[in-house]
Order: C-alpha cells, then sequence, then structure tokens
C-alpha cells in the first residue's frame, strides 16, 4: 500500500514529528518554571494536599483516579475534599455524584471542613455562636462556588455519560467525581460481577479521555486487609480489582491506624498509599485527618 493510500485511511493520523514537538514544548514548559511558580504551575487540577500534587501532578485531564478503602476510613470525605478545594480554592467547575450518601451530607461534609465546624454539631443542631460566625462567614464563597453536586437514587453509565458530557461542554465542567464505582449500574447485566464493573471502569476510563477531563472515583475494598496484623491495604484487595487496576491512572489506596487501634500512637493521622502511579513512581504520603471537620489536610 503506497504512503497516499494509508493516509487516506487515516484522516485523523498525526505525524511523529509533529508529536514529538508538542511533547517537547510540553516539556521544556514543565523544565522552565521558576520555583516561586511551582505551587501554582502544576500540569493538573491541585487535590489540595502538596506532597500528593507534587508526585502526581494534580488530577491531569483524561486520567483516572481512584481512591480506594474500608468502609468508614474516609474515602468520600477524601473525594469530598478534592472537589471542596477544585471548586471553592480554586474556582474550577466540578461536578460530583454522591452515590453512597444523599446531597445533603455531601454539603454538610462541605461546610463542615470549610468553616471548621464540627460536623456533630451541625447534624445534631446544636451549633454554637461561633459555629453560626463562621458559617456565615463561608456561605457567600460556597454559594459562588462552581459545583454540580448530583444524588440520583440509580445511575447507569449512559445515563453518566450523557449528563457530563453536556456538563462538560455547556457549562465548562474541568473535573469529574464519582463516589461509588461499585454503585454504577452498568448497560450489560452479566452473571459476573467483575465483568460488569470491568465495563463501568473501562467506560469511565474512555469517558475521561473523550471529554479531556479528569475522572476521580472511589472504590471499595475486600476484607484482605483485616485479616493482616498491620491491616493495610493492597492492590489486590481492590473488590473486582483486576480491571480496576488495569483501567486506572493513580490508585491511591487510604489507610488509617486509628480506625483499629484507637489507642494508637498516630491519632489523626492518614496514609495514603499511591499504589499505583502510570506516568510516574509509587509512594506513601501520610496526612492529618480531621474526622470531626470531615477533612485531610497537610501534615504541619
Amino acid at each position: 500500500m503506497s504512503s497516499t493510500e494509508s493516509t487516506s485511511h487515516h484522516p485523523h493520523a498525526d505525524r511523529l514529528s509533529d508529536l514529538l514537538e508538542d511533547v517537547l514544548d510540553a516539556i521544556e514548559s514543565v523544565g522552565s518554571r521558576t520555583p516561586q511558580q511551582e505551587p501554582n504551575s502544576l500540569r493538573g487540577i491541585p487535590t489540595g494536599i502538596t506532597d500528593l500534587d507534587a508526585l502526581t501532578g494534580g488530577h491531569i485531564d483524561g486520567r483516572l483516579m481512584v481512591i480506594a478503602s474500608r468502609p468508614g476510613l474516609g474515602r468520600s470525605t477524601l473525594l469530598t475534599d478534592m472537589c471542596r478545594h477544585a471548586a471553592i480554592k480554586e474556582n474550577v467547575p466540578t461536578v460530583a455524584y454522591t452515590l453512597e450518601e444523599s446531597r445533603a451530607h455531601f454539603i454538610t461534609r462541605i461546610k463542615s471542613a470549610e468553616g471548621r465546624i464540627a460536623r456533630h454539631h451541625i447534624h445534631a443542631g446544636t451549633m454554637t455562636d461561633d459555629d453560626w460566625t463562621r458559617l456565615g462567614r463561608i456561605m457567600p464563597k460556597v454559594s459562588a462556588a462552581p459545583l454540580w453536586i448530583k444524588s440520583p437514587g440509580r445511575l447507569t453509565m449512559r445515563q453518566l455519560e450523557d449528563e457530563v458530557t453536556e456538563l462538560v461542554q455547556e457549562h465548562g465542567v474541568r473535573l469529574v467525581a464519582v463516589d461509588g464505582i461499585q454503585d454504577i449500574r452498568p448497560e450489560k447485566r452479566s452473571d459476573l460481577r467483575e465483568r460488569e464493573v470491568g465495563d463501568i471502569v473501562r467506560d469511565l476510563k474512555t469517558l475521561a479521555r473523550e471529554l479531556n477531563v479528569p475522572i476521580v472515583a472511589t472504590s471499595h475494598l475486600n476484607r484482605s486487609p483485616e485479616q493482616r496484623w498491620d491491616k493495610k491495604p493492597m492492590l489486590d484487595d481492590l473488590r473486582e480489582s483486576g480491571a480496576i487496576t488495569f483501567a486506572a491512572d493513580v490508585i491511591i489506596l487510604l489507610h488509617r491506624e486509628d480506625a483499629y487501634d484507637k489507642e494508637s500512637p498516630r491519632a489523626g493521622e492518614a496514609d495514603l498509599f499511591v499504589a499505583k502511579h502510570r506516568n510516574g513512581p509509587t509512594a506513601m504520603i501520610t496526612v492529618a485527618f480531621q474526622g470531626h471537620y470531615g477533612r485531610f489536610v497537610d501534615m504541619a
């Protein structure tokens, strides 16, 4: 087949020389940043955790990040925190699908974290005068944030694709968050749950690439960590693990010693094990967990 014939069959193919030029330009722009620029010059949208941003470059367009843990360790909190940071601190249009809790709970977590108001005060209706003052101070900022929150009773992959496409194209959404991969219903039912979850994860990755936006999602871990003496999670503990491990670009396994041992000397600390990082190294990042405010912050 002649060269003219082969290119006519691939009208969207790019020449290697053009692609290399783009890559070299990107490398040069990263390398030319000054130290003063560095904190604000991430490739992607900041996660709000300095060491995680330094390792991964933040939420990068086209990339799928998965946060996984056993129940009650804070994966929904970490996801909410990332949305809060993007929408409120960075003014990045963000959509969050909360499939494991109500919209009201999601909003309460944001108000609690942003205003440093104890969540149990909000839930129990026992807010102090100081709490009300803090809430009044943050409400204009929270209300103005470009954050869409959706909490459908059931969600199919087709519905998610249609809604996110519309939000990206018509409202300029630049970050998509999904709390609960296992709660999305597949288009095709299968006898094998692993196959269903595999289809969903691959579709999430495809959606991220087609719309050129980052997607961050949460996933369950199976019970295996609880059988180990140190309770630490591993990649193989991902429920329906094979497909998630293969499709995701970044996988963060969340662990807190004090969730298992109330007397732990590491009370108030959380480990974010970046167990998969397609374009870089893996690492363990330790952050502070402020459970009463429902947020994770950099270690002082």
